[in-house]
């Protein structure tokens, strides 16, 4: 962490039954801390429990009427245990401090009667110990957060190429069977064939026909897969409005959610527009809407809200949410929901292939989607896309990442070993 510290960010919980002595220790040390009194561990804890996030420092008294402030330390320990506890003890108060060590860990016990200037130096110091330890959580969450999602990543695009590659290959066998499908009618007739001379004509009709429609169904397939891996061949450079956007793919899916009775609810707020490919940002949210329409629960219901939002990595965008009220699915499920050919419902008709070119589409503007439980019982996506994504640095973001995860390092060590 570099940089002067705010040491007003959190607030400071001092307790002493000493009103006079807590009165002036508030006037001395407000103009440095956003400091809050009480007079006894009764009224600290009722105060803390009010906001326990927003307090960084406990200093109390031990002995007070009432609750003991170990015991104080203890409850706050139990309730946030990343609070940086001081305990004050006389000398004589030996035990309770031996105490404080072993059942609040405290960071720090003072002696009184203690200097207002000693005291203060020693409440900075925690206060330091307990900004750094919380970027340091911070850091180590963004840093998981993005490993997993780079695995992720890695895993789909191999597998979007892997798609892809197959797909080559199975074009081309499939060129022969479309073509003998296209020609057959001809060298029928070439042949003096009389569809209707044959034994089941009507078989024979509808048979072909059934043969051109699953032929049509999987060379559109294969075209989609084809076009998972690949970026946009135009710039991101259209100002897309994401409520007109995912409105426009609500009334294209209307029949079909109409048909299995699916009521679509879209919290329109004002957000602001994306830099993107109109064209694509179209396409993902028909496909996402497409494969609730063949997932989503019949008579069930889907909740899409927007909101503007700000990445880990500081860059600000647009979040869409979009969840449903079921099917439920498992834990396995949910890491598989992305993978090509897997389907919700495993209906034979479906190929499984919306989500996954869903990511991809997500992907290519350099933005996050994710898949968790939702509350109403089914599944929740949340798309986050970047206002402009071409103003993401890379290399030089994950090369300034690091060094702030260095800085962290070297700063909580410093601390730990005592300055």
């Amino acid at each position: 962490m570099t940089g002067q510290y705010d040491y007003k960010k959190f607030r400071v919980l001092f307790v002493d039954d000493e009103e006079q002595t807590t009165d002036l220790m508030r006037e001395y040390l407000v103009d440095t801390f956003d400091i809050v009194t009480a007079y006894n561990a009764e009224d600290a804890w009722e105060l803390f429990q009010e906001n326990p996030g927003s307090f960084a420092v406990v200093v109390t008294d031990q002995r007070m009427p009432g609750a003991q402030g170990t015991e104080l330390l203890e409850k706050i320990r139990a309730e946030r245990p990343r609070s940086i506890r001081i305990l004050c003890t006389a000398y004589a108060d030996i035990d309770a401090a031996i105490d404080a060590v072993n059942v609040g860990a405290i960071y720090k016990y003072v002696t009184k009667p203690v200097e207002t200037p000693e005291l203060e130096i020693t409440i900075k110091r925690a206060m330091e110990f307990f900004l750094i330890q919380r970027e340091r959580d911070l850091l180590m969450r963004e840093k998981m957060s993005a490993v997993q999602r780079l695995m992720m990543t890695d895993r789909l695009i191999s597998l979007g190429i892997f798609a892809a590659g197959l797909n080559h290959h199975m074009r081309n066998g499939l060129t022969a069977v479309k073509t003998f499908l296209d020609l057959a009618p001809l060298k029928l007739q070439s042949e003096n064939v009389d569809i209707r001379s044959l034994r089941n004509p009507n078989y024979w009709t509808h048979f072909y026909a059934t043969a051109q429609e699953s032929m049509n169904r999987v060379l559109e397939l294969l075209k989609e897969v084809q076009e998972i891996p690949e970026p946009p061949s135009a710039p991101t450079g259209d100002s897309v409005d994401l409520n007109e956007v995912i409105g426009s793919a609500i009334e294209r899916e209307k029949a079909a959610f109409d048909k299995r009775f699916i009521s679509v609810n879209l919290k329109s707020v004002t957000v602001p527009p994306i830099a993107a490919n109109k064209a694509m940002i179209d396409r993902l949210f028909e496909l996402l809407l497409r494969d609730e329409s063949e997932n989503a629960n019949e008579n069930g219901s889907i909740q899409i809200s927007l909101e503007a939002d700000s990445a880990e990595q500081g860059w600000d965008g647009v979040r869409v949410v979009l969840e449903d009220d079921g099917p439920g699915l498992t834990s396995a499920n949910m890491q598989c929901l992305f993978d090509p050919f897997f389907t919700r419902s495993g209906k034979p008709d479906q190929y499984g292939i919306n989500l996954l070119a869903a990511f991809f589409l997500v992907h290519h503007h350099s933005g996050t989607i994710d898949v968790e439980r939702s509350k109403m019982g089914g599944a929740r996506f949340n798309i986050l896309l970047p206002l402009d994504p071409g103003s993401i640095p890379t290399a030089q973001g994950e090369e300034a990442f690091l060094q702030r995860v260095m800085e962290a390092e070297r700063a909580w060590e410093k601390k730990l070993l005592g300055d």
